[in-house]
């Protein structure tokens, strides 16, 4: 006989500046852990805690599933998986949790010359990477047992059936259940922070780079055609709204895309000269978040044909439709 899922939140401390990241356990004919935490020793005891007060350890677990390679999702998946867990994860996240070093050269490379096209003075640039590689030790690298597919069932789940979910990351998973409205999302939908569509290297060797805002949007979309009655996120309490949220978020990208197109009435601009009029406060502190916020509307402008980029002595410059430099 089929058991109906039960959903039990977990929460755990980051040592980030999004705070706590909602994990989840998964209880049904299968018991699924749902993401785990950064590798820090306060995050792992929290963990091994609440899973002790369900009477579990990691051992006991009959799967574990990732929504997506961030630290503060799939920090601990190596000590799990070591345990005998299974882990599944889409495809797309193998190069990032794997520890392949030619991904992390191509990927280093690929910042430093973005950054550099972008306009963004290279001390900024060198310690924007210096954070990059603080960040990775919060993560084991590991690869994953399973890599499920978009629409697949969710072993152990009945009606659970897993999606990509792209945008704030290439290899974003969600988990859904049409029939309840249950979306278990990680970091697609957030209540009280807009999810930044982050800005990632293209495969090896490959040129052209994800335009990650555009993939956001169609994921949007996409959650709009869904039964969303109750979304568990990666980050806040579970909430409701899900419709009306998503429709604030195009909103709020469309209003930011509006600001940057109003910037470039006058003269041709950078990317970091953006970044520096439009968060006058935040770029040094936060700067990848920041340009990732900067370009990525940079690209829905241009996919809308209301701006045009130029190139000039290895600089991109981007000016309204009609301007010349």
């Amino acid at each position: 006989m089929t058991k109906a899922a039960t959903i039990i939140p977990i929460t755990l401390p980051t040592p980030f500046d999004v705070g706590p990241v909602n994990c989840c356990l998964l209880k049904g004919d299968a018991v699924t852990l749902i993401d785990s935490g950064p590798r820090t020793d306060e995050a792992r005891e929290i963990l091994l805690a609440l899973l002790k007060e369900n009477g579990l350890s990691f051992k006991d677990l009959d799967q574990y599933i990732c929504t997506h390679y961030h630290p503060d999702h799939a920090g601990l998946s190596y000590e799990v998986q070591q345990a005998g867990t299974q882990t599944l994860m889409l495809k797309e996240a193998v190069p990032y949790v794997s520890g392949d070093s030619d991904f992390i050269k191509w990927t280093e490379s690929f910042y430093t010359n973005l950054y550099s096209s972008f306009g963004v003075p290279d001390s900024l640039g060198k310690l924007e990477l210096l954070k990059l590689r603080k960040y990775r030790t919060f993560t084991t690298p590991f690869t994953p047992d399973l890599k499920p597919l978009s629409g697949e069932s969710v072993p152990g789940h009945e009606g659970f059936i897993f999606l990509k979910t792209p945008g704030h990351a290439p290899d974003h998973l969600s988990l859904y259940h049409e029939e309840h409205g249950v979306f278990i999302g990680g970091d697609v939908l957030l209540p009280h922070i807009s999810s930044n569509a982050l800005l990632e290297p293209p495969a090896i060797h490959k040129a052209e780079r994800p335009k990650t805002l555009l993939q956001y949007r169609e994921t949007l979309q996409t959650l709009l055609s869904l039964n969303l009655k109750t979304v568990y996120p990666g980050h806040g309490k579970p909430f409701a709204n899900a419709h009306e949220l998503i429709h604030k978020r195009f909103q709020d990208q469309n209003d930011r895309a509006k600001v940057i197109e109003n910037l470039l009435s006058g003269e041709p601009l950078t990317v970091f000269e953006l970044c520096v009029r439009l968060f006058p406060k935040l770029y040094e502190k936060q700067l990848g978040l920041v340009v990732s916020e900067v370009a990525g509307h940079l690209d829905l402008l241009q996919a809308e044909g209301r701006i045009t980029k130029a190139e000039e002595e290895g600089l991109y410059y981007f000016s309204q439709t009609g301007v010349v430099r």
